[in-house]
């Protein structure tokens, strides 16, 4: 069955959204929201220790979730079956560890470790997705094929994969990857890049299957004024601390890798 995970800091903003995943699914999936804001028990987590906490969690409780959807509260699903869309994508191509609903075919520029350091070069190439402003942040692409990264508002994994088992190689086996990013010290930004990265690392292959969905963008993290102040209490610059961080982390962690292409 398909698991879902959200991180959201306001469930009733949310409720759209995930009202979005279960109408437009042909089969009943599991969801399990993270509470991540002001008036949540923990407070604010941080985009990537949300994640790590509903993917575990989900682990442990659904065993039979599999593959488990990532997604942002802020991405509104349109397309009729595309929970089937997603199981089949997984069925048809064994080597594939990790999908989603945008994605990029290169990661990083040709000159990365040749130039002085520049976060910026750090972008992705040739994004393409079927959102229903495609063509604002890229191309739009009706058909499914492969990618090096996705766009961080859908991570759709395999349980093997998102559990860190059965990698197609062996480093890193056993390391989940929300836990891996975690303790690396990524909050926010980048860690859509970093998951692409891993990907490459272990073995699996990303994929990017043409959904149509709508995104609305920020309402997940940046766009909430708690998370901001809570942001510029965590790091110097605030979210922007956290964007600058996260960029040096992936350069720093997956030269091994980068830059990413198909």
């Amino acid at each position: 069955m398909l698991g879902i995970v959200t991180a959201t800091t306001d469930r009733i903003r949310a409720q759209l959204a995930i009202d979005s995943w279960r109408a437009h699914a042909n089969r009943p999936v599991r969801l399990l929201v993270v509470e991540n804001g002001e008036t949540s028990p923990t407070g604010y987590l941080g985009t990537v220790r949300a994640f790590r906490v509903g993917v575990e969690r989900m682990l442990a409780d659904e065993p039979n979730a599999d593959p488990i959807a990532c997604l942002h509260d802020d991405v509104e699903i349109e397309e009729e079956g595309w929970d089937e869309v997603v199981t089949r994508a997984f069925r048809r191509h064994p080597e594939v560890g990790l999908l989603g609903f945008g994605g990029a075919v290169g990661l990083g520029a040709d000159e990365l470790y040749d130039a002085p350091y520049d976060p910026m070069q750090l972008a992705r190439i040739g994004f393409r997705s079927n959102l229903v402003d495609a063509e604002t942040h890229g191309v739009r692409s009706l058909l499914a094929e492969e990618v090096v990264c996705l766009d961080g508002f859908s991570q759709i994994g395999r349980q093997a994969f998102w559990a860190g088992a059965d990698a197609p190689r062996g480093e890193l086996r056993g390391v989940p990857p929300w836990r891996y990013l975690d303790e690396h010290g990524f909050v926010h930004h980048f860690y859509d890049g970093a998951l692409g990265c891993l990907a490459r690392r272990l073995g699996w292959r990303v994929y990017y299957v043409p959904v149509r969905c709508r995104h609305w963008g920020g309402q997940t993290a940046v766009g909430d004024p708690g998370y901001q102040r809570w942001a510029a209490q965590q790091i110097e610059g605030g979210d922007r601390g956290f964007w600058e961080h996260a960029h040096r982390l992936g350069y720093d962690l997956f030269r091994d890798v980068l830059p990413l292409r198909r």
